[in-house]
């Protein structure tokens, strides 16, 4: 398919579809919003998770790397996004701004995407089966190692397909990331980055979860047998559940409409894609401490009386 793109006051064209400059500013309104709300949220959650110990405990991990990630995906991936909008254009018009630029969105988006699977798959562990991180070596090999796998591999990843692959870029100025990087067009690359990088942990997260969900339902009278740890259980079945659907409400249109567009029809749905479902992953980002704040909300608005039953319970 040629490529045809202009770009003036009112209109932007991709193809033979169009987005309208006022729904860039529109969207940039939006983004800018959340954005202003959201970043006083995290601090205040970092700020309790630096202040509690119990909140630092083991099975927090995740959720604070995830929080980390999305911070780190609001304060600097977010602002070039939001850039592009309010100019319809993008800026700096330099090769390596653009390759910086999907660099670090999709190394943080999936590097997300990694850690949310690999949630599903320990909450599985810690209801049932803790035994496996008491010890150390439980703790190195079923903990540890697969965080620096999530964090490590999907930066890694896009920094050797987009740095270190020689191909010839294709960037344009007038779309959002400047388009896309040229290992798309590399079969090799390009299937490992949708089915391993995408896909697999997409199918993970609702596949674990339902584990998760039907394991409980099924031994719920045994589980509450045990009153403290069915209480803490309880909560991170919830938080999974709320986390979760999240990620999935907002990953699944892109990813399925993608797989349509790739395996079936070229057109299907190409111009809400380019209007609205690719921006979705985004408000996982801008959402996500909100999400943090409703299922911890008694750790981060009654900090004192849940430290002291923290320091009880582990004298216990």
């Amino acid at each position: 398919m040629s490529l045809n793109v202009s770009i003036n006051t009112t209109r932007i064209s991709y193809y033979q579809y169009t987005t309208s400059f006022d729904a860039n500013r529109i969207k940039f309104g939006v983004f800018l919003a959340l954005q202003l709300i959201s970043v006083p949220c995290f601090l205040w959650i970092f700020y309790q998770f630096l202040r509690q110990r119990q909140l630092r405990q083991l099975h927090h991990h995740v959720i604070l790397l995830l929080l980390l990630v999305s911070f780190l995906f609001v304060i600097i991936v977010l602002p070039l996004t939001e850039s592009y909008l309010y100019l319809s254009h993008i800026y700096p018009e330099v090769q390596q701004f653009c390759s910086f630029w999907n660099w670090l969105h999709y190394s943080l988006n999936i590097v997300n995407c990694f850690l949310m699977a690999f949630a599903s798959i320990e909450r599985n562990w810690l209801v049932f089966h803790p035994w496996l991180v008491r010890s150390q070596r439980g703790k190195f090999f079923f903990h540890y190692c697969p965080l620096v796998f999530c964090i490590l591999y999907p930066s890694v990843f896009y920094a050797a397909a987009i740095f270190i692959h020689k191909c010839t870029f294709y960037y344009d100025y007038t779309q959002l990331l400047c388009k896309w990087p040229c290992y798309f067009y590399n079969l090799k690359w390009s299937s490992v980055d949708l089915f391993f990088n995408n896909y697999v942990p997409l199918i993970i997260i609702p596949l674990f979860c339902a584990v998760l969900y039907i394991r409980v339902y099924v031994q719920k009278r045994k589980m509450k047998q045990q009153a403290f740890k069915w209480v803490r259980d309880k909560k991170m079945i919830i938080q999974l559940w709320a986390i979760s659907s999240l990620y999935l409400c907002m990953w699944l249109p892109t990813q399925l409409s993608g797989l349509i567009n790739v395996y079936w029809d070229q057109y299907f749905l190409l111009q809400a894609q380019i209007d609205y479902i690719y921006l979705f992953p985004y408000f996982i980002h801008l959402i996500y401490p909100f999400i943090i704040l409703m299922t911890y909300h008694k750790e981060m608005f009654t900090c004192k009386r849940v430290a002291h039953r923290g320091t009880f319970e582990q004298k216990q």
